[in-house]
């Protein structure tokens, strides 16, 4: 360990003791790094609110210029820990250095699990957000809120398997980069289809509309243009245009956005020129303002923006560019680009974007997530993000914290089974989804049960129609299943997975082997079985009605299995890193969504799944 780390070590320490002479001595005589985390990404400042010594607090805020919003590798600030520990005198300064109270901030991301690629529109007091959903059917969420913080999927776009051409699509292809926007008194959705890399169109254009934000959406149209990451701007004399990538190139649209007029043309290939895309258009103060999000999806995605007086360009580059950008490639919110601006009622600008929160730099295993930060405008007219400072970890609510708001993830989430299955409102409760279409005849509700009929096909093959899972949202938490023992054949299972896609899952439920029923655990990594642990349940194992329970636990890249027997959990399986259920865990195919669970059966039989919960925090 070098003088410096020491140094720098010795501040914590003093920070922590809440000894405020000892860290003047340490901090201005000698050379501690103080732009420096410790292995959790905390700062001198999350050890100093702990000793609760506000003069302490105030010296590393006002004298070193530490931020109380910056948060750790856990997503927890100063300001946090602060309100956790019930350090009053600090939260005291804290609240009057902000002009508002802790409990006026929010968090990011404000949608957590496989949410990316936010596109979002206002009406009145009411917010309608899109995000990807790649090759998971119902395609593309409709997310509804009134404070931009508590968020609740109403529909979607593409609820006909008949419409959707998720069929024969690899995992990663299906809907990218949706759309959502709103004139005369219509809500227009569209989206890249993206196909397999063998088919004969790898890239189409879908576009469908409804006059109720949660739908039911016209059949949708396909249009045949190349690119990807759609959007559709609405100019002030009716025509409608389509921004796609390379750069933004825009086509003008039909009235009804149903066909291509007049072909396309390259507005701005961006500041930087590496792969630029997800284009979105907006007109202010007689301007036209190209928002472009640049540097590829990884460590280096950003958000740029140039204007023209000129739709049609030449378009003037700001000089704030990137406006988005995260530069501290410690922190936890990374990988932070493709956003849309959007304005509320009071005059005030903000954006979504969206973002990848990475454990220990390394797996975003929840995959990309929405984003909010403030957009203000400078006294020339540019656009400037979070006053420039990248991403934020915790920031004020933009709206009232007391207005009025629909959904919310709390806490403790759990599925009711009586719940009606037919059409929306099956599908919103928990955002249950499927890899590609599933037929409604092949799952169906009886008293409160949920009863799903399986496939020969296993879940790594792109046959398999009977999986049924929900995003995980948070890095620990926990699933809870029971079903009713079926009679099953050699080789059939059904259960609880951990998935990604057709190429890296787990299962975990009950199976049959040479005619005895067990508890069965698989991982499949990449084209093979990684792992399988059978062990054999005996009939004084389940429950006198005929059902098992079954659980995970999940802490960042662990999972642990457990079958109950007598209201006893017993541990027959755990796994240290579980990596390959991440984007970045696996080199195969297109990764692009994130960690799900959910339940699947596997064999020619109908499961009978009783009940179902998920915990997470």
């Amino acid at each position: 360990m070098t003088q410096e780390e020491l140094q720098t070590r010795e501040v914590y320490e003093a920070a922590r003791a809440g000894d405020k002479d000892r860290l003047v001595q340490l901090i201005e005589y000698s050379s501690p790094d103080m732009g420096r985390f410790d292995e959790n990404h905390c700062s001198a400042l999350h050890y100093g609110v702990q000793s609760g010594d506000v003069e302490t607090v105030r010296y590393l805020v006002e004298r070193i210029g530490l931020d109380p919003l910056k948060a750790d590798q856990e997503g927890v600030t100063a300001w946090d820990i602060a309100h956790d520990q019930d350090k009053r005198e600090v939260l005291a300064y804290f609240t009057e250095r902000y002009g508002y109270f802790w409990e006026d901030t929010y968090h990011n991301p404000v949608r957590r699990g496989l949410f990316p690629d936010p596109s979002i529109v206002r009406v009145g007091e009411d917010y309608y957000m899109v995000n990807s959903s790649f090759m998971f059917f119902p395609c593309i969420p409709v997310s509804h809120s009134r404070d931009l913080i508590r968020w609740e999927i109403i529909g979607y776009a593409v609820t006909n398997p008949a419409y959707a051409r998720l069929e024969e699509l690899k995992g990663g292809m299906g809907y990218w980069a949706a759309d959502i926007s709103w004139c005369e008194e219509r809500f227009y959705i569209t989206a890249t289809l993206r196909c397999n890399d063998d088919m004969p169109k790898k890239r189409i254009q879908m576009v469908t509309s409804s006059s109720h934000p949660q739908g039911p959406y016209d059949e949708p149209v396909f249009l045949d243009d190349d690119g990807i990451d759609p959007s559709i701007f609405h100019d002030e004399d009716g025509r409608k245009y389509m921004l796609l990538n390379r750069g933004a190139r825009i086509l003008e649209l039909s009235r009804d956005c149903g066909r291509i007029v007049k072909a396309g043309r390259l507005l701005w290939y961006g500041d930087y020129k590496r792969k630029p895309e997800g284009p979105h258009l907006i007109k202010r103060d007689g301007y036209y303002y190209l928002f472009l999000a640049e540097g590829g999806t990884g460590m280096g995605h950003c958000i740029t923006v140039a204007r023209s007086k000129d739709m049609y360009g030449p378009y003037e580059p700001s000089p704030h560019n990137p406006i988005l950008h995260q530069w501290d490639e410690g922190a936890l919110i990374q990988c932070c680009g493709h956003g849309k601006p959007f304005q509320l009622p009071d005059g005030r600008w903000y954006i979504v974007y969206l973002c990848l929160r990475k454990m220990g730099g390394e797996y975003g295993i929840l995959g990309r997530e929405t984003a909010m930060d403030a957009l203000n405008w400078t006294q020339d007219g540019w656009p400037v993000i979070n006053g420039g400072r990248g991403p934020s970890d915790q920031q004020r609510r933009p709206l009232n914290r007391k207005a009025g708001s629909v959904g919310g993830d709390g806490i403790f989430r759990k599925l009711s089974l009586s719940c009606p299955l037919g059409g929306y409102p099956f599908w919103r409760s928990q955002n249950w989804m499927t890899p590609r279409p599933l037929s409604y005849d092949k799952i169906s509700q009886e008293g409160c049960s949920l009863l799903l009929t399986g496939t020969k096909a296993d879940l790594n093959s792109l046959l398999c129609r009977s999986v049924l899972v929900r995003r995980q949202d948070a890095f620990r938490f926990c699933a809870v299943c029971s079903f009713q023992i079926p009679l099953i054949k050699d080789g059939e299972s059904l259960g609880l997975t951990c998935y990604y896609d057709e190429n890296s899952y787990i299962k975990y439920g009950l199976s049959c082997r040479d005619g005895r029923l067990g508890i069965l655990c698989q991982e499949y990594v990449g084209s093979e079985y990684r792992s399988v642990r059978f062990e054999p349940v005996f009939p004084g194992d389940t429950e006198q009605n005929g059902e098992i329970t079954v659980k995970v636990e999940g802490e960042n890249l662990k999972r642990s299995f457990f079958y109950q027997n007598n209201g006893i959990w017993i541990r027959t399986a755990k796994m240290e890193d579980t990596g390959y259920l991440s984007s970045e865990g696996l080199k195969n195919g297109k990764r692009f969504t994130g960690a799900m669970l959910g339940i699947y059966v596997h064999g020619s039989f109908q499961g009978r799944f009783t009940d179902w919960s998920y915990m997470a925090e």
